[in-house]
């Protein structure tokens, strides 16, 4: 077993089975007790504290979905983490690994369609969104809301999940508690 043995984690019960194979992998692996439970907010949190809580986006192109069609719903989901005391972290599963928001904006390539289908072409683009415009409003929530976006891979999101919950989680207590007490003193919420 491995470094967090025993340790109880909630699943929201709204994620999709056998969707995250690899972040169950290394639960199981490391002996993690995970229980699904729905979340009020957020993918994954532990049981005996729910300060902080990881969500899970399977790639930009949800996140750019989330921040325009969704937006309204997403924004009402942070703001109302931030409300109940929670501080939220969004991990963008990602192949390219980006070092931060400015790195994604110069180098994010919006991915293509692999192969020929009735409705799309072998090269077209899977989605059309600027990229500038989707990191723009990925820093203004960061700035105006405190929610935190990393980049992950899917192989190393279950690992990344458990540094931020356990490893990281005094260091990301005090990012939130000062940031969501700077948000309640500007009316942001």
């Amino acid at each position: 077993m491995g470094k967090y043995e025993g340790i109880n984690l909630i699943e929201d019960s709204r994620q999709q089975a056998n969707k995250h194979n690899a972040k169950n992998k290394f639960f199981q692996e490391e002996g993690i007790n995970v229980i699904r439970s729905k979340l009020p907010f957020g993918d994954y949190a532990l049981v005996n504290d729910m300060s902080i809580l990881v969500d899970t986006k399977k790639d930009m192109l949800e996140v750019e979905m989330d921040l325009t069609r969704d937006h309204v719903r997403f924004r009402n989901e942070i703001q109302n983490a931030n409300k109940c005391g929670m501080g939220l972290i969004i991990l963008i599963e990602e192949e390219q690994q980006y070092k931060n928001l400015e790195d994604v904006k110069a180098r994010y390539k919006i991915p293509r369609w692999k192969y020929s289908s009735p409705t799309h072409k072998k090269g077209q683009l899977v989605a059309n969104f600027n990229v500038e415009t989707i990191v723009k409003a990925m820093q203004t929530m960061q700035q105006k809301y405190g929610v935190l976006f990393i980049f992950v891979t899917k192989e190393n999101c279950g690992q990344i999940i458990m540094k931020i919950l356990v490893d990281y989680k005094d260091k990301y207590k005090c990012y939130f508690d000062k940031k969501l007490k700077e948000i309640k003193e500007n009316g942001n919420n």
